[in-house]
């Protein structure tokens, strides 16, 4: 009989074969993957905190600048948009109300009224341009365009400024032609910033209406090169080599769709940018506590896994180690002694089980709770300094913008306000003009359909029972206060409700109740929180939610109470010093708004505006926000796919070195922790059975939560009597007689 090869010739074939059957970890299974994924993480952040504070070391305006000077050249455009949105829709429902038997120039007279809206009207041949009927100061017939439009409005450019044109074809041979003057609400401009409003026409020209040029006339068409007819909201600094800290801020919008633009030109002061040397130390500093966090868990996770496998290993292929390195880590050490016992002479157990001297070990899980303490450092610390640091000062700009955008948004308020009174009694005249009130209803419904400016129109009779309605149930509960106007319903709690009313002659009133979300969608156009108050200084409305009613309180409060004595408050700080952005103005245009004596706030969150100090404050947040997302991922990873199968895998371990090994282990994962269970279960058959199920032993393959046993031998005669038995049964007669 041949011998047993040599043990230093069995042992690599075992290893070998043992290789084949061990799954290999691949990313992302491996145990180390996770700290190098924190490790790459980190090392990328602080490059980019680093790099964050580099790009913006540049000197410039501060972009909170150019913001504030696009958002109120938007409104601005906005509130002209709704002027003449009021116009154009006055003289087109004017033109359909006209009755047939009205001369053509007794018509244009009635268009031009006082003047307040078309201070020139003119009905011509649409042919050749003869006028017919003129009224106003006329319409520049040599500036309109070749053909002239069906419907459509226009700016233009007169030697006496820009004016809006309206084209209506009143049949196939006439076309009513209405001019009125574009015009801008006065604004409260900056001297010191040389600051100018500008109007744009489509044809390329410009025309100063409020303040001041920055620029000499002659470099006007480079500055607005490419605004005219833009359908975007701009903004942009613009350097000028002969201006030493100081550049030219250039805004603009369009003003609806009517191919007018308004501009604004200011110059602005240059200010210092973030501090690389800053973001260098902070990404210096995360570095800094990145390294230990990640040896930290190298040596509770990755380390012990790594010795343990390599361990696990030697002793499922029966090869006796020459040097056994100590394993810091609980479930590494109990994982170690099941193997040591279980890979040996069954005989010499005992004896190995006492050279285990117990001590007291970290755990894995310790270990990574003591590496995401290390790591979440930095983020806790950089979270402090940056809130802890003190407000960046405040730029007079700034606060002269504030008042402008408080300003403009009353205008706007006060303005939509005015266009319903003005409906409401176009409303009540046709009715009172109408043989039975109720004739109006159809023109009720319109108006609630199409402008979704009122969410209840309706008439009432002198004893106050509603005659028509259009929309939803009316909400208003007091009694009309005067002929005509607008009011507040306080008796309504559950919503504030405003509406536009007027008594006619017959006793019979038209009201109309305002939509909330119609009066809140233009507070909410407006950057920043937005609130009105009224004389009791509670609030009405507030883009930001609110409860009716409900009493304004802190600096707004201040700031609104000023306002309501008259004119427009500006607040840079508050009462106690500290920084603050606050304007508020009072609802006093047009005049019909005033007697609602209301206060309307704007209130700007300080770490919202795009300043130096404030864009490094806002990037050290975001990254100290990355660090801790990246910091609970890897942590995260590595304890539920690691620490909890190794610490499972340490309580197998612990009931075989209790001396039971007929329980199989099963894998049930594919990376170094099952490659770990293999090796233990491989140990664990060997205890069971003999030497003969080391490394090199065949395994049957299968899902992860088969069980594995090991089938004990069958003795030679009893598999001849039993086959015996078999074939006794089962055998045919024919097969008998053979065999007899």
């Amino acid at each position: 009989m041949p011998s047993d090869p040599p043990q230093e010739q069995v042992v690599p074939w075992r290893r070998r074969a043992l290789d084949q059957q061990l799954p290999t970890a691949g990313f992302p299974a491996g145990s180390g993957k996770p700290s190098l994924v924190f490790l790459w993480a980190t090392m990328f952040l602080a490059a980019a905190i680093a790099l964050g504070f580099a790009v913006n070391n540049q000197r410039g305006v501060p972009p909170a600048v150019v913001d504030s000077q696009r958002d109120n050249v938007s409104k601005v455009a906005a509130s002209m948009r709704l002027t003449i949105n009021h116009y154009v829709d006055g003289l087109d429902q004017r033109i359909a109300t006209r009755s047939p038997s009205t001369p053509d120039p007794e018509f244009v007279k009635q268009v031009v009224g006082d003047g307040t809206e078309w201070n020139g009207a003119a009905i011509v041949e649409t042919a050749s341009r003869r006028q017919l009927a003129t009224a106003g100061t006329g319409v520049p017939m040599q500036l309109l365009p070749p053909t002239l439009p069906v419907r459509d409005t226009f700016p233009i450019t007169t030697p006496d400024g820009p004016a809006l044109v309206r084209s209506i074809a009143l049949d196939g041979q006439r076309t009513l032609l209405a001019a009125q003057p574009l015009d801008i609400d006065e604004l409260r401009l900056n001297p010191s910033a040389r600051q100018g409003i500008f109007l744009i026409t489509p044809d390329g020209k410009s025309t100063l209406m409020q303040g001041v040029s920055a620029v000499p006339d002659v470099h006007l068409p480079v500055v607005f090169k490419g605004l005219a007819q833009s359908q975007s909201t701009e903004g942009h600094p613009i350097r000028v080599t002969e201006w030493l800290n100081k550049q030219l801020v250039v805004s603009s919008a369009p003003v609806g769709d009517t191919g007018a633009t308004v501009a604004t030109l200011l110059v602005a002061d240059e200010t210092g940018g973030t501090s690389t040397v800053h973001g260098f130390l902070l990404g210096l500093t995360l570095l800094a506590v990145t390294v230990p966090s990640f040896l930290l868990m190298r040596l509770a996770l990755v380390s012990p896994v790594r010795s343990l496998l390599k361990r696990a290993k030697a002793n499922a292929c029966g090869e006796v180690p020459t040097k056994r390195y100590p394993l810091r880590v609980s479930e590494s050490h109990r994982i170690a002694r099941a193997l040591a016992l279980t890979s040996a002479n069954p005989s010499s157990a005992t004896a190995r089980r006492k050279r285990w001297r117990w001590q007291w070990r970290p755990t894995v899980t310790q270990g990574l709770v003591l590496a995401t303490v290390v790591a979440l450092l930095w983020p806790a610390a950089a979270v402090a300094y940056a809130l802890n640091a003190p407000e960046p000062p405040i730029p007079s700009q700034l606060v002269k913008d504030e008042e402008s955008r408080a300003e403009a948004a009353s205008n706007v308020m006060g303005k939509a306000l005015n266009n319903g009174l003005q409906t409401v009694t176009r409303l009540s005249q046709a009715a009172e003009a109408a043989p039975d009130p109720t004739q109006v209803g159809p023109q009720l419904k319109q108006e609630v359909a199409d402008k979704h400016r009122f969410r209840a129109l309706y008439q009432i009779d002198p004893n106050g029972a509603v005659v028509t309605t259009a929309g939803r149930e009316p909400l208003r509960k007091e009694p009309l206060h005067g002929e005509t106007g607008l009011d507040l319903d306080g008796e309504t709690a559950r919503v504030p409700l405003v509406y536009a009313f007027r008594v006619a002659p017959n006793g019979v009133a038209t009201v109309g109740e305002f939509d909330i979300d119609y009066l809140l969608g233009m507070l909410r156009a407006v950057d920043g929180q937005v609130r009105i108050v009224d004389d009791d200084l509670r609030t009405v409305f507030d883009s930001n939610g609110f409860r009716a009613f409900q009493p304004l309180e802190g600096t707004a409060r201040v700031a609104a109470a000023e306002a309501l004595k008259g004119g427009t408050v500006g607040m840079a700080k508050t009462p106690d010093g500290k920084p603050a952005l606050i304007a508020a103005a009072g609802l006093t245009k047009p005049n019909p708004v005033a007697p609602l004596k209301w206060s309307l706030v704007v209130e700007q969150d300080l770490a919202g505006l795009r300043l130096p100090q404030s864009d490094g404050r806002r990037w050290t947040l975001l990254v100290a926000g990355a660090t801790a997302g990246v910091v609970l991922l890897t942590q995260v990873w590595q304890y539920f796919v690691f620490a909890r199968p190794l610490r499972r895998l340490a309580t197998e371990a612990d009931r075989i070195s209790d001396g039971k090994v007929e329980e199989p282990i099963s894998p049930q994962r594919h990376d170094d922790i099952g490659a770990l269970a293999m090796c233990l279960e491989v140990c664990r058959q060997v205890r069971h059975t003999g030497s003969s199920r080391l490394g090199g032993a065949s395994r049957l393959r299968g899902p992860e939560d088969d069980r594995t046993v090991v089938l004990p031998e069958v003795p030679q005669q009893a598999e001849v009597d039993r086959a015996t038995l078999w074939y006794g049964d089962h055998a045919r007669p024919d097969d008998r007689d053979e065999r007899s």
